[in-house]
């Protein structure tokens, strides 16, 4: 009896001993690692490896963001269970993390299993300039990431080569060091309390403590996987920056501009940061899988680009036609409510069919304007329209596309707005149309006044002030003067009066007037007013047609700058009531920048944008002013045929509502907003947008990813 308590001391802490060993680790393995994803612009330099616990990664990466991820799978042919640790593991260096995750929610690589990991690799922090050397930085690393860590102990933290921590089997929480350590001295009481005889509640208490240390010493297991890693950082310039830095050099072909400037809705400020590429043999840009040209860079430091067709071979140089949607006509069309109607199509160019996106039938009424539809209750045809405006009963005007060979350099072909007879129709936007009529006078004597009075209860127009009679009308044609009211009588008395804006011997053209308004006010309505903006262009609608199936998945890429629809009257011509002439300059006439530089969008119903209640397109597209597209070279201008700008015109006497357009050799002129021109649309880069490659020229196009 003696000896049997130290007998049964050693039955205790033997099988501590023999569980204190470590366990076998290569018993955990990697058998396989692929890659499942790359984010941003990370490259893999060259393939990964695996051995036993050792993965050797080799990457390059460009921006804060850029990850790689890789589907792992571990295998476990141990007697134990092992925790995986799931915490984010970092490097010293701070510009690079790593992330181990698993795939079902559960952390626990069962004993003689596979476990599926995910392994990613982040960018996480720009690395400073002073850090580089030619825009590069190599970031080489040597960590341990541990497959597990005790639910009793903090979750592991920044691992350095200072700061290791181990993987532990999930029953414990303590290293082996502190395992046989712990082992020892529990060793020494028990000892202690069977040598030295204490009263029994000593020994009771030291025994009770015993117990519960005992369990926390039991065995461990210790694993790490080894990642090996040497990561290139390459830091690439921003286009922006790149733009403005081919400014600074000598005789340089960009131009710093110096002047006022719109490019934020509601703010004119003093331009700073906008520099004019005119540089004809570095202005190339591949972005969004299509060739675009630096226009201009923006107060914002964004970069403006115009469209320039599509790559072939990675280069920008191509002259050939390809299929595309253009304008065929403009019609009347009746409509049905049973036809289905949409806000966007997708076109086939091989089937040459279109197929309305999210077709619907609609009540006919000012919903169907802007709307698509194949007059039909299919949702597929091979000529589509666009519904523009109304006309009387369930009549529209409707702009008619078909699919067919269009300019390298064009989105399309499409009329500003199907009808060119109201000046409205010079709004990329509008609502109130007034529509001009025109006749005859023949031989009939009316009555001509330089004013009016109405009468609200009788709804009725009274000529007043200078009233001028003209008995024969292609004598006096020229001689009305002051006198554009008219109410093609004797009496000048009327329920809805006309006002003429131009003459000539044998036609007049006026606008009918009524409920009391005046040329002013129907000015007003159509240019002028808070709900301006409420009905989409026939050439809205086609752009953001086209930007939906094309670029809306690079939105963020985009910034939300000013495009300028400017319709500040510069001449009123005969729509001048105080205006002598009506038989020559009778024009209304709006801003023109034919010889200007002025970048200033003067009203806030003009400032076209995302974020612009008063004017709000639905994605940043649209179309250049003239205004920039004075400050190029006719030269880099040119197309085979012409295409639209932005920027009204004018309302002619002879023809109607007309906007700006670059002829094919470059030059500046005016079309009406009926015309079938050339689309050319323009978007804007923001300022963080990198270059990933090239050299601006046409054969190798600056590369944005």
């Amino acid at each position: 009896m003696k000896y049997l308590k130290y007998f049964l001391f050693l039955l205790l802490i033997i099988p501590f001993m023999v569980l204190a060993e470590e366990c076998d680790k290569s018993k955990i393995t990697i058998t396989s690692m692929e890659q499942n994803n790359i984010n941003g612009n990370t490259e893999e330099l060259s393939t990964p490896t695996y051995k036993d616990r050792n993965i050797k990664l080799n990457l390059k990466m460009y921006d804060v963001g850029d990850s790689i991820t890789y589907d792992m799978t571990i295998k476990n042919d141990s007697k134990e269970d092992y925790m995986i640790d799931e915490d984010t593991f970092e490097t010293d260096s701070d510009y690079i993390i790593y992330t181990l995750k698993t795939n079902d929610n559960n952390n626990v690589v069962k004993s003689n299993s596979n476990k599926d990991l995910e392994l990613i690799v982040t960018y996480k922090k720009e690395v400073e300039d002073d850090k580089l050397t030619n825009n590069k930085f190599n970031a080489s690393n040597s960590l341990k990431l541990s497959l597990n860590t005790s639910s009793k102990e903090e979750p592991l933290s920044v691992i350095t080569t200072d700061n290791i921590k181990e993987v532990k089997n999930p029953i414990t929480s303590v290293s082996s060091m502190m395992l046989i350590s712990t082992i020892l001295l529990t060793s020494i009481v028990i000892l202690y309390i069977l040598i030295k005889r204490r009263n029994k509640y000593t020994k009771y208490l030291l025994i009770l403590l015993s117990m519960i240390l005992i369990p926390t010493v039991y065995a461990i297991c210790t694993c790490d996987i080894e990642v090996e890693s040497t990561i290139e950082i390459e830091k690439k310039p921003k286009l922006f920056d790149t733009i403005a830095n081919i400014a600074k050099e000598d005789n340089s072909c960009v131009s710093k501009y110096e002047g006022e400037v719109t490019d934020e809705v509601g703010k004119t400020v003093t331009a700073t940061n906008v520099y004019f590429d005119k540089c004809a043999e570095q202005r190339n840009v591949i972005f969004g899988g299509f060739c675009w040209q630096v226009v201009r860079t923006t107060e914002t430091s964004g970069t403006k680009l115009i469209y320039n067709g599509e790559p072939v071979d990675g280069k920008c140089d191509s002259s050939e036609e390809y299929y595309g949607v253009r304008e065929k006509e403009s019609t009347r069309v009746e409509l049905n409510s049973n036809y289905l109607y949409s806000s966007y199509y997708k076109y086939d160019s091989e089937s040459r069919t279109f197929t309305l996106e999210e077709p619907g039938s609609l009540q006919i009424s000012d919903e169907v304007i802007g709307k698509y539809t194949c007059l039909s209750e299919s949702n597929t045809c091979e000529y589509l329209y666009n519904i523009n405006s109304y006309i009387g009963d369930n009549d529209y005007y409707a702009t008619k596309y078909e699919i067919t060979l269009v300019d390298h350099a064009f989105i399309g072909r499409s009329s500003f707005n199907s009808n060119s007879s109201s000046p409205a129709m010079v709004g990329y936007m509008f609502n109130k149309v007034y529509d001009f009529s025109s006749r005859n006078p023949g031989g009939e004597v009316y009555k001509f006044g330089n004013s009016f009075t109405y009468d609200t209860n009788t709804n009725t127009y009274t000529l007043s002030g200078e009233i001028k009679t003209v008995s024969k009308w292609s004598n006096d044609y020229d001689s009305i003067d002051n006198n554009h009211y008219t109410c093609w009588n004797t009496t000048g008395e009327c329920n809805k009066i006309s006002y003429v804006y131009y003459t000539n011997y044998n036609s007049v053209s006026y606008f009918y007037l009524t409920n009391g308004k005046s040329i002013e006010d129907i000015l007003d309505e159509m240019l002028y007013a808070e709900d301006v903006n409420k009905n989409s262009s026939t050439l809205k609608a086609f752009l953001e047609n086209w930007y939906k199936n094309n670029l809306v998945e690079y939105n963020d890429f985009i910034e939300d700058t000013v495009f300028c629809n400017d319709r500040t009257i510069s001449g009123l011509g005969g729509f001048n009531p105080n205006g002598g002439i009506t038989y020559s300059l009778s024009n209304l006439t709006f801003n023109s920048y034919y010889s200007s530089e002025n970048l200033v969008c003067n009203s806030i119903i003009d400032q076209f944008s995302v974020s612009n209640n008063k004017a709000k397109i639905t994605y940043p597209i649209a179309l250049l002013s003239d205004n920039e597209f004075f400050n190029l070279d006719d030269s880099l201008r040119i197309s085979n045929n012409d295409y639209w700008n932005f920027s009204p015109s004018s309302f002619s006497s002879s023809y109607g509502a007309s906007n700006k357009t670059i002829y094919g050799p470059g030059w500046l002129q005016d079309h009406l907003v009926s015309a079938k021109n050339g689309v050319r649309p323009s978007i804007s880069l923001k300022n963080d947008t990198k270059v990933y490659g090239g050299t601006g020229s046409e054969t190798d196009p600056w590369i944005i990813k």
